[in-house]
Order: structure tokens, then C-alpha cells, then sequence
């Protein structure tokens, strides 16, 4: 029995752009994982500033619903890219934790890093 050609053809069409779907899923999901060192992590040294107050709450939980979304994706759907996805958040972290370390030899460095971080945290809160 022959198979027809034309169903053939549109799976192969089909089969890169459902590739390119799930690197495009991927890297959201990793830019949401720097998001979060940006607003959850990067800010811990730091005492909320008045404008932090501004954020509106569902901001910060829908953030918070995509990092548990992603969490999800690559723990299940890309669990075999788990570990480099990790090893490139470490790379996105390593400088920012060296610049904390830095900050903390002083006061005047740590409110010049709090500023700057919680400026960068209420700015990344938006975009959710």
C-alpha cells in the first residue's frame, strides 16, 4: 500500500517549527529564571524601598505562577536540557553574586547596589 505523499510532506514542514516552538518555550523559560535571581534573589540584601510598595501584587504573582510553570516544563518536558539550563543560570549568576559580595564591603556600595537592583527588580515585575 502506498502512503500518500502530501500528509508526509506537511508532517516534515510541520517538525522544525514545532522545534523552534520548544526552543522558543525553553529560552522563555530561561529568561525567566534570570528574572527571578533579578527580583527574588539579587534584592535578599537589600531592605524594600518605597517604590517597591508601588508594584502591584498581581505583578509579582503572575511572575510567580511562570517561574512554577517553567519549573514544571523542565523538570518534565526538558528534563534532558535540565542541567544546561542550570549550568547557564549559574554563568547569569555568578557575576551578580560577586557584585553583591563587592557591595557589602561598605555602605555607601550597598545602598548603590540596592538602588540599582531594586530599580532592576521593579522594572523586570512589570513585564508580567
Amino acid at each position: 500500500m502506498k502512503t500518500p505523499l502530501l500528509p508526509l510532506l506537511t508532517l516534515a514542514a510541520l517538525l522544525p517549527a514545532a522545534a523552534s516552538a520548544a526552543a522558543n518555550e525553553l529560552a522563555r523559560c530561561e529568561q525567566i529564571f534570570r528574572d527571578n535571581m533579578d527580583i527574588m534573589v539579587f534584592t535578599m540584601p537589600c531592605p524594600a524601598d518605597e517604590a517597591a510598595r508601588a508594584v502591584p501584587q498581581d505583578k509579582l504573582a503572575a511572575h510567580l505562577r511562570e517561574v512554577s510553570r517553567c519549573e514544571a516544563l523542565v523538570a518534565g518536558k526538558y528534563a534532558a536540557q535540565k542541567e544546561a539550563v542550570q549550568e547557564r543560570l549559574n554563568a547569569y549568576v555568578a557575576p551578580h553574586a560577586e557584585a553583591a559580595r563587592r557591595a557589602g564591603n561598605s555602605p555607601q556600595q550597598t545602598a548603590a547596589y540596592c538602588a540599582k537592583q531594586n530599580a532592576a527588580a521593579r522594572q523586570k515585575l512589570r513585564q508580567y
